[in-house]
């Protein structure tokens, strides 16, 4: 059986041969403090992972890992620093759509458990080949497209700003129904009566914290794709929604039409990808939820969710 290639980028040569040490005789390893040699390689053949520093003199690891997915958006893509710099963190998200954002130091078991899982990732997604495209939802003027019929799944926001909904409404016009929650019981009660494949939310509604509401939720329901919506740029917070929520992209406030319309349209034919194709839901595998405050929120929404599972009530 072939070992997975695994590609580390580094512009330091002695965290590159840390690195490679880690990994050596579990994979094929390409290691270079070259970001030309990492894209030919990946142009080239069939890199399960990429492993990339962020600071780098050549080019930052965000915008590598986006040049990355580009070419073979199969290679599951991690991103490596020693500092939490917000536009960093917002990026690999929003460019690079990374699987995992992880800090130096590392803890070494932990990010061989990482590579490992994210290299059985790529070997599913090298398996099922490349997935049709869903049809666009967006004109070249910006317009919406009606979905075909049966097809249109709803807009949650879960947001306290009357503005952020009707933005979303008036964005997708009839094309897709628009649900607005203010609170987290409000929200478990439009995914039970609705067919949600696109959450639009705040960090906290309500004076509670939501983050442990979308982070189960990807990890029981990985179809739903997540957008947030924040004045707020707390960096411990955003990491925690890449790992253990996957969220598709972190917008800051106020709302920026353009940029928020485009988000919007594309997580719509993401979820559409992962609805169709169940095989490419392995790349949204998430962490287990850590902090204690998110545990019961969490525990909530699995006891919710599977009651509704038993029930048979799952739109």
């Amino acid at each position: 059986m072939n070992k997975p290639t695994l590609l580390l980028i580094d512009d330091e040569e002695r965290i590159l041969r840390s690195l490679a040490m880690l990994f050596r005789g579990r994979y094929e390893l390409i290691a270079t403090t070259d970001p030309g040699v990492a894209l030919r390689a990946v142009t080239e053949q069939r890199v399960h992972v990429a492993v990339s520093d962020q600071r780098m003199p050549m080019m930052s690891g965000a915008e590598l890992l986006k040049q990355v997915r580009a070419r073979s958006p199969q290679t599951t893509r991690i991103l490596l620093t020693g500092y939490s710099e917000l536009d960093a963190v917002v990026a690999s998200v929003n460019e690079g759509e990374i699987f995992r954002f992880v800090n130096k130091p590392w803890d070494a078991t932990e990010l061989r458990q990482t590579v490992q899982q994210a290299a059985a990732i790529a070997d599913s997604l090298f398996a099922a080949g490349p997935a049709a495209p869903p049809m666009p939802l967006q004109t070249e003027t910006g317009q919406f497209v009606a979905p075909v019929a049966n097809t249109a799944e709803a807009i949650l926001v879960l947001d306290d700003d009357a503005e952020v909904y009707h933005a979303v409404q008036d964005i997708v016009g009839r094309s897709q129904p628009v649900v607005w929650a203010r609170d987290i019981d409000q929200a478990l009660a439009a995914l039970e009566r609705e067919p949600v494949g696109v959450v639009v939310s705040e960090i906290a509604v309500a004076r509670q914290s939501v983050t442990g509401l979308l982070k189960t939720l990807k990890a029981e329901r990985p179809e739903i794709v997540t957008i947030v919506l924040t004045p707020f740029a707390d960096v411990s917070v955003f990491i925690g929604l890449i790992n253990q929520g996957q969220v598709y992209r972190l917008l800051p406030k106020p709302l920026r039409r353009g940029a928020f319309s485009m988000s919007l349209a594309s997580a719509l034919r993401h979820h559409r990808l992962l609805r169709s194709t169940p095989t490419l839901r392995v790349a949204h595998a998430v962490e287990p939820v850590r902090a204690p405050e998110e545990s019961g929120v969490a525990s909530r929404v699995m006891n919710f969710l599977g009651r509704m599972r038993r029930a048979g009530a799952t739109p």
